[in-house]
């Protein structure tokens, strides 16, 4: 089945091999709220960046996106991962 197919038909038409409790029922109605908002189309596929008002990515955006927002204790890009300090100091430059 294609995803729109799934996603058109209520309930979802899903099976899982085992029952979903506790945390992850939660995490899946979760997920299935969010999804209900996506729109498909048949247009190709296309990225675009939140950063800027035309969705182009600039390098210059994400640098003054960093920088507003490295302060920010548990920062949304990650300063905080674990990951080698080679590939931080790579990131950072």
């Amino acid at each position: 089945a294609t995803v729109e197919t799934v996603c058109q038909s209520t309930p979802l038409n899903i099976h899982f091999r085992r029952a979903l409790v506790g945390n992850r029922w939660e995490a899946w109605l979760h997920l299935v709220r969010r999804l209900m908002d996506v729109q498909l189309t048949q247009r190709p596929d296309q990225l675009c960046s939140k950063l800027t008002r035309n969705g182009e990515f600039t390098v210059k955006s994400m640098y003054l996106d960093v920088i507003n927002s490295s302060s920010i204790p548990n920062s949304k890009h990650g300063w905080h991962v674990k990951v080698p300090l080679r590939v931080k100091v790579f990131m950072w430059f």
